[in-house]
Order: C-alpha cells, then sequence, then structure tokens
C-alpha cells in the first residue's frame, strides 16, 4: 500500500490543541464538542494534546489505499479514525492562537471525504513532549 507523499512540521500548542484544515478555511472552535483527543467537523479537526504551552511534532501522510499498521512500539496510544472533507484538496496544520500554518499536504483533489487515521505518543524531549501522525486515504 504505497505512501504517496507526506510532510511534517512543529505546531505550537496553544490551549493544548492545534488544528488540521483546508488551506485558506476559518472555522468557529466553540462548535467542537471535545469528547475525544480529536474531533472532525465538516472540512476541520481538532486535536486535544497532552500539555498546553510547547510543541508537537505533527507527521501527515497521504495513502493510495488504507496505510500499512503502525508499530504498535512506537506508536502506544489508541489510535482513532475519521474522516475529514477537503473542499481545497489541501489542508495544513495550525495552531490555535496565531494560526499560523505549517505541514501542508497536497491531497489533489478537492470535494473529497478522507479517511483520517489518527495517532499520537509522549516523547522524552522536554520542548517537543508530544508527536502526531495523520494517515489520509481516499474515502470509496
Amino acid at each position: 500500500m504505497p505512501l504517496q507523499e507526506s510532510a511534517e512540521d512543529s505546531v505550537a500548542l496553544d490551549y493544548g490543541q492545534f488544528f488540521i484544515h483546508d488551506v485558506g478555511t476559518y472555522f468557529d472552535v466553540s462548535e467542537f464538542p471535545g469528547d475525544t483527543w480529536l474531533e472532525t467537523m465538516d472540512n476541520c479537526a481538532l486535536i486535544l494534546g497532552f500539555t498546553s504551552g510547547m510543541y508537537a511534532t505533527v507527521k501527515l501522510e497521504l495513502w493510495t489505499e488504507p496505510p500499512d499498521p503502525v508499530d504498535p512500539d512506537d506508536w502506544n496510544d489508541d489510535p482513532i479514525a475519521t474522516q475529514l472533507l477537503s473542499e481545497f484538496g489541501e489542508i495544513c496544520v495550525s495552531d490555535a492562537l496565531f494560526g499560523t500554518q505549517a505541514a501542508h499536504l497536497l491531497l489533489g483533489e478537492a470535494d473529497t471525504v478522507w479517511n483520517v487515521l489518527a495517532h499520537r505518543r509522549p516523547t522524552e524531549d522536554p520542548n517537543y513532549p508530544e508527536d502526531y501522525l495523520f494517515q489520509f486515504w481516499k474515502n470509496s
């Protein structure tokens, strides 16, 4: 199952959260229920971190099919499977305070619902105490 594309960057965990969303879109954070560490609504995902005021490393991957399983010794948190709409075919990660966009991933198809498998783990790095992996593939 080939990996097509990936993007990786760091994001600030302002208020203990960050977002994945379509490039150039805006959303109302108050509409998210906040029941789990990953909530999706239309073309935006809210991610609740382990910590606040630090940074996290985030990797976005685009797959042609459902991704290969990750090593459970590397990713010890329970993954969350969900779907995300991309109206423009390009997504990014952004912080909650300034909306700084990073880790742009060109999905290649607009107005498409994508499957998402999300993983997270704590790290030993005091400046980047969290890692996240989001794997996307087209909804059949």
